[in-house]
C-alpha cells in the first residue's frame, strides 16, 4: 500500500487497528458507548476486516448527541449492552495489535469505563493518537479534527459522525503519517517518536469514599437502599432512591454507580453534586 516510502520490517509486519466511539456525551464516567467500530489492518496490504456494532446504552440519548451521529434510542434498545459488544471487541482487536484512534483520551476513556463496568479485562495494547502524530509533525497545521485533517489529504469532504466511517478516515490518515514514521523499528523507538497511550492510564479505579461518607461505603457494602438529594447541571435539585453498586474515582472526583428506582436501571451520580442522603430501612 505504501511501497513508495521504505518501512522498517516492525511497521510493515504490525497489525494495526482503528476505532471509534460514539457515545450518548462526553463524559465517560456518567455517559455510555452507543456504537463502537474498528477497521484491522497491515499499512503493506490493501486488505482490512471490519468491525462495527450498535450498543444499548441502558440510558436515553440526549436529542442534541442525537443530532451529531443521528443514532436514536429505537435504534439500539434491541442492542447487546456493553458487557456483549465491548468482549466481541477485544476478542476482535487481538492482543498483539498496535490501536488508532483520533483524540484517543476520548474512546480510551470510554472504552475503559465500559469495561470496568463489565467486569472485563482492561487491554494492554499499545494506542496511538493521530491527533499526535499531526501535531509533532505538521505543527502548524489550522486545525487537527478529523475532517480537517482528512480534507487536507484529499481523503474524504464529509463526515457522517458513525463509528465504522469515522475508524475508515482513521485508517487512512495514519496512512498519510507513515513518511514520518517509517524508520521506527520497534515500539521503543516509536514511542520516543510519539505518545505511546495505554488504556490502563484512562480508565476508571474503584474506590472507597472519604471517612465522612463512611455510611455510603456500608450502603455499598450491604446493598441498602439510599435517599439522595442530587444537584445536576441546570436543573433544581432532586431526591432519587438508588441502591449503590460501585465506588469509583477518576481524577479527584468520586462516581457512584447504582441502581436508580426512578430510572429503573443503572446510573452514575457525582458524589460532589449529592448535596443530601438518608440511608433507608427497606
Amino acid at each position: 500500500m505504501q511501497s513508495e516510502i521504505p518501512l522498517s520490517p516492525f511497521i510493515k509486519e504490525a497489525t494495526f487497528v482503528a476505532f471509534d466511539t460514539e457515545t450518548t456525551g462526553l463524559w465517560a464516567p456518567v455517559n455510555r458507548i452507543v456504537e463502537i467500530a474498528a477497521v484491522k489492518f497491515s499499512v503493506i496490504s490493501k486488505e482490512a476486516k471490519s468491525f462495527q456494532a450498535l450498543v444499548n446504552p441502558g440510558m436515553p440519548i440526549p436529542p442534541e448527541v442525537i443530532e451529531i451521529h443521528g443514532i436514536t434510542d429505537e435504534m439500539v434498545i434491541d442492542q447487546p449492552k456493553a458487557d456483549v459488544i465491548l468482549k466481541q471487541f477485544t476478542d476482535f482487536c487481538d492482543k498483539d495489535s498496535i490501536l488508532l484512534a483520533h483524540n484517543a483520551a476520548f474512546d480510551i476513556s470510554f472504552v475503559g469505563c465500559e469495561l470496568d463496568r463489565a467486569s472485563l479485562p482492561i487491554l494492554e495494547n499499545p494506542i496511538l493518537d493521530t491527533v499526535d502524530i499531526f501535531k509533532r509533525f505538521q505543527p502548524d497545521h489550522p486545525s487537527y479534527s478529523l475532517l480537517s485533517l482528512c480534507r487536507h489529504y484529499n481523503i474524504c469532504e464529509s463526515q457522517d459522525h458513525r463509528a465504522l466511517s469515522d475508524a475508515q478516515m482513521v485508517r487512512k490518515l495514519f496512512i498519510k503519517s507513515l513518511g514520518h514514521l517509517s524508520s521506527a523499528n520497534s515500539l521503543e523507538v516509536l514511542s520516543n517518536m510519539i505518545t505511546v497511550h495505554k488504556m490502563e492510564g484512562w480508565h476508571t479505579q474503584e474506590a472507597r469514599l472519604p471517612i465522612e461518607f463512611d455510611l455510603l461505603n456500608k450502603a455499598v457494602d450491604n446493598g441498602l437502599r439510599v435517599e439522595i438529594t442530587y444537584q445536576a447541571p441546570a436543573r433544581t435539585a432532586h431526591k432519587r432512591i438508588i441502591r449503590p453498586k460501585h465506588i469509583y474515582k477518576l481524577g479527584k472526583v468520586y462516581y457512584i454507580n447504582s441502581y436508580c428506582e426512578y430510572s429503573k436501571d443503572e446510573r452514575t451520580f457525582r458524589l460532589d453534586r449529592m448535596t443530601d442522603f438518608v440511608i433507608m430501612k427497606d
